[in-house]
């Protein structure tokens, strides 16, 4: 279902590209651009109850015992820039210490990119990842490290491919500095 309001705005966008560009050939190719954009922010931007509800799917636990880190890298995420609304990749890296409950490791992956379904800032995102992952799993710990490239600094503005890192550490990563070194050790490797 699409929502009116995106309907609207995306058409209104194209009729101003098409005003601007009058008379210019390759503004025909605009024709499919309101649904194309249309499928886009629907795919970008899920409603709150949306994430709710497919969070929900992946986070059932089982028991294994095991009790050391386990570590997902380099999960490929994409998100909106809330202030630009262009996108940004996240290449994310979760780290967490079980306790006696263990998620799939698929499932890391799922949740990371279902935590982007939504135009936010890569601070907030590595927070309220780390934060999901200690609510729903009740883990010792969880680390989540993020390293991200912003179409806002790439494609405008400053223009620099550089690359942003964020961390963010709950539970015995916070408390252990051992245990923290060994997951920022594999996270640079």
């Amino acid at each position: 279902m699409v929502d009116e309001v995106l309907v609207r705005a995306s058409e209104t966008l194209v009729a101003w590209m098409e005003h601007r560009y009058k008379g210019w050939e390759g503004a025909k190719q605009f024709g499919q651009t309101p649904e194309r954009l249309q499928r886009m922010y629907q795919e970008f931007c899920w409603t709150p109850e949306q994430i709710e509800t497919e969070l929900g799917k992946y986070f059932k636990t089982f028991e294994n015992g095991y009790s050391q880190m386990l570590v997902k890298r380099e999960i490929e995420v994409w998100t909106l820039c809330p202030h630009h609304l262009l996108p940004c990749c996240f290449w994310v890296t979760i780290g967490y210490v079980p306790d006696q409950r263990v998620l799939g490791l698929s499932k890391l992956s799922r949740i990371a990119e279902v935590m982007a379904k939504r135009p936010i800032m890569q601070e907030a995102y590595s927070d309220e990842l780390a934060d999901a992952l200690m609510d729903n799993l009740r883990p010792k710990g969880v680390a989540v490290y993020v390293v991200g490239t912003h179409g806002c600094m790439t494609s405008r503005g400053v223009k620099q491919h550089s690359k942003v890192i964020t961390s963010t550490i709950r539970g015995c990563f916070e408390t252990e500095p051992e245990t923290r070194a060994e997951f920022m050790a594999i996270c640079r490797s």
